[in-house]
């Protein structure tokens, strides 16, 4: 049986809107920023496992990788997740309920709507700074998340994200393996949410519903979320 999360009895001026996935390259598309270190791909694994099939947003999944784990990780995440897992190529337009994961020796960064392939310039590599911060520019619709990994990367981009009007996540720290990263973002003060992976998917759940102009998600186990939606937008 569904069980049914409530939120505040609905006030006069807002309706229910039936739940529809943008269509590619509408302005409303929610982009999904993840960002985790190489060596954990648990984290990354249970907040896929956790998001529903219809979901409508495209997620954009950078580490920093060699050419031999770059296989490992789209095997690993399409066994954990019933949506699309692809590598991120040049030029492409982020689609609803896809996952682009980052390739070896690469750099990924948005622009408008299309995923941007680097090569990875020598020297230090931030992949999740460089995502987030070309994310920042798409406003509320641009979502940051750093999940469990080493160092401090991912933090300077939370920044310009929320900056930006977007919303940011981070791993609460007591639940992975390499707490660095998402310490590094809490410590910024620019980290929204702090919970664990598969509590991080069920709030996206409810923010993408709220930002594709839906009313009613569902999350990967069955449970219903309701979101209020303004008649006015």
């Amino acid at each position: 049986m569904v069980q049914e999360s409530l939120l505040d009895p609905i006030p006069p001026g807002h309706r229910f809107l039936e739940l529809r996935p943008p269509e590619p390259g509408m302005d409303t598309l929610p982009i999904v920023a993840v960002a985790s270190s190489a060596g954990d791909l648990e984290a990354v694994c249970e907040l896929l496992a956790a998001l529903p099939g219809e979901c409508g947003a495209a997620f954009v999944i950078v580490q920093t990788l060699d050419s031999g784990r770059e296989r490992l990780l789209a095997r690993t995440l399409s066994e954990r997740t019933s949506l699309p897992v692809v590598p991120a190529r040049d030029a492409m337009l982020a689609e609803p309920a896809h996952v682009y994961v980052i390739t070896a020796n690469t750099t990924v960064t948005m622009s408008r709507g299309r995923i941007r392939v680097a090569p990875k310039a020598s020297g230090l590599h931030h992949p999740g700074d460089l995502l987030f911060t070309s994310l920042a520019e798409e406003g509320d619709r641009a979502i940051g998340v750093i999940l469990s990994g080493e160092g401090c990367d991912g933090a300077l981009g939370a920044r310009a994200i929320q900056q930006g009007g977007g919303t940011t996540f981070a791993q609460y720290p007591g639940s992975a393996r390499f707490p660095s990263m998402p310490i590094s973002a809490i410590e910024t003060r620019c980290v929204d949410f702090v919970l664990r992976p598969n509590e991080i998917a069920r709030e996206l759940t409810r923010l993408t519903a709220s930002l594709v102009g839906s009313s009613i998600a569902k999350l990967a186990d069955g449970t219903a979320l309701c979101v209020r939606v303004d008649s006015g937008r």
